[in-house]
């Protein structure tokens, strides 16, 4: 038994490679080298299950081999059970690796394509995967021809420059990705908890890289076929899809107040537009917001006013923005945002934040163009 986990060390080994970074340097030899050893262990699990005490020892020792690592399976477990499958896990590995080399990669492929009748679920992995490869690989070709010749592209104005820039591309085909990723792991299966904790793990990842919010956000635009079209308030609809569901309650746990400050307000209107439970929130932030913006002075322009926090980020003129988009957003979040806006004050002395908002040409002209009803 000692030899046996000795070659379950190697194979591990090999697995963890086959998921990550390693596999990147692989050749062909490599390859059939890892197909080589899951052809043993095939074998060998079968001959072994057949002795039920030495298959408990052993499968409790190759539990314990892997136990060291975090997660180095993803949601798998190294068990006799997933040596019994083998081969099938290495070619899964494979398939949701991008490091793989693309020579090697089409030979994994035509390896699924050999077992189409006792593999299917399996083939439509390969499908689904050959597909987001290709989109990555297309997106990166994309990427490089947008930052060619930077200087000749861009020297039309700040607005041509940023259209080139594909900002909104970048971020829409990131969205795309991670939906794909997202359907892989919470739509084919039902998804366990350590499943769960490991893809709250890798957004987390995602939201500290630039435009990491925008590109969550974005997702959950994506993931709904028709946006917002009824008159009576954002849709709920939506939020009863897996991944949407997932997504919305990974993003209502964070901290609301980095979202609003990091994200075009155009975006979070959007969502908004489409998840009730996203807009409560957005707009339960700009109330709080309200609520600590204070008088700092009279003119004949108007009263001036300061967040408490002294923070730059938190002006007048960022909170009328934010209103202003969602007014100029679709009509039934315009509508339930203006219903939605604290009373105003009883006496003209004790005027509120709000009713200032409200009193500036540019909303006063809005809710004439809509005919928006208080």
């Amino acid at each position: 038994m000692d030899d046996l986990v000795q070659k379950a060390q190697i194979f591990l080994d090999i697995l963890i490679a086959a998921r990550g970074k390693g596999a990147a340097g692989w050749s062909m030899e490599d390859l059939e080298r890892a197909f080589g050893w899951a052809r043993y262990f095939e074998q060998a699990s079968a001959r072994i299950r057949s002795k039920s005490q030495i298959a408990d020892r052993l499968d409790r020792r190759l539990k314990v081999l892997a136990s060291t690592e975090a997660s180095p399976l993803g949601h798998q477990q190294f068990s006799l059970q997933l040596l019994g499958h083998a081969k099938q896990f290495v070619d899964q590995a494979l398939l949701q690796n991008s490091h793989l080399p693309p020579m090697l990669y089409s030979v994994v492929l035509q390896r699924c394509g050999q077992n189409l009748g006792s593999q299917n679920q399996l083939t439509k992995d390969a499908v689904a995967l050959s597909q987001l490869q290709s989109a990555v690989q297309l997106i990166s070709h994309m990427r490089e021809l947008l930052h060619r010749d930077h200087s000749d592209l861009f020297h039309s104005g700040p607005e041509v420059s940023d259209c080139c820039q594909g900002r909104d591309i970048q971020v829409q085909t990131d969205a795309s990705l991670l939906l794909q990723f997202l359907r892989l792991h919470l739509e084919e299966s039902t998804p366990t908890q350590r499943t769960r904790t490991s893809i709250g793990k890798k957004l987390q990842e995602i939201v500290v890289q630039q435009q990491g919010w925008e590109t969550v956000l974005t997702a959950l635009v994506l993931n709904v076929g028709t946006h917002g079209t009824t008159s009576d308030g954002p849709s709920i609809d939506g939020e009863s899809n897996p991944i949407s569901k997932f997504l919305l309650q990974w993003v209502l746990q964070t901290e609301h107040n980095r979202i609003v400050f990091q994200v075009p307000s155009s975006l979070l209107v959007k969502v908004a537009a489409v998840y009730f439970s996203f807009f409560k929130t957005y707009l339960s932030c700009l109330v709080e917001w309200g609520k600590d913006m204070v008088v700092t002075g009279q003119s004949q322009q108007g009263r001036t006013w300061r967040h408490r926090t002294r923070d730059d980020h938190c002006s007048f003129e960022e909170l009328l923005s934010h209103v202003l988009s969602l007014l100029k957003g679709p009509l039934h979040v315009a509508t339930a945002t203006l219903k939605s806006l604290p009373a105003p004050a009883t006496s003209p002395v004790n005027r509120t934040i709000w009713e200032e908002i409200l009193q500036t040409p540019q909303i006063i002209s809005i809710i004439q163009k809509k005919n928006l009803q208080e």
